[in-house]
């Protein structure tokens, strides 16, 4: 059996809204998907082939939770180009999504009992 904390678990609200304009799209509508954070073009060939690159060299164990100082510099240095913004690779930190960002400050900081206020958007 489940643990009851599993067992409450709501079904996701954004997988929902992505099936349903996956659905939409797949019925002929014009229809922009911001559900579930995915873009809406394949991955880039240069992506690609930096992947298959790192695979080939053996680049496949786990890296530091916060992201390899060379992801973490390149970040920083795009956004410097890209919107004139300095920060240090020590303020950068690199996840696998904001959903699961958000959930581990949470678990971090705050306590059984604490209030925390989610705005919706």
């Amino acid at each position: 059996m489940l643990a009851e904390r599993v067992r409450n678990i709501a079904p996701s609200a954004t997988l929902a809204i992505d099936a349903k304009a996956k659905q939409l799209k797949k019925e002929g509508k014009d229809v922009v998907i911001f559900g579930a954070g995915e873009p809406d073009f394949n991955t880039p060939e240069n992506i690609k082939q930096a992947a298959i690159k790192a695979i080939n060299n053996n680049f496949t164990r786990y890296t530091p939770v916060g992201g390899i100082p060379e992801l973490k510099k390149a970040v920083a240095d795009k956004l410097k180009r890209d919107s004139n913004i300095d920060y240090d690779v020590s303020e950068i930190l690199v996840s696998c999504g904001g959903k699961h960002s958000l959930y581990n400050i949470a678990m971090a900081v705050l306590d059984k009992g604490d209030e925390a206020i989610l705005p919706v958007p």
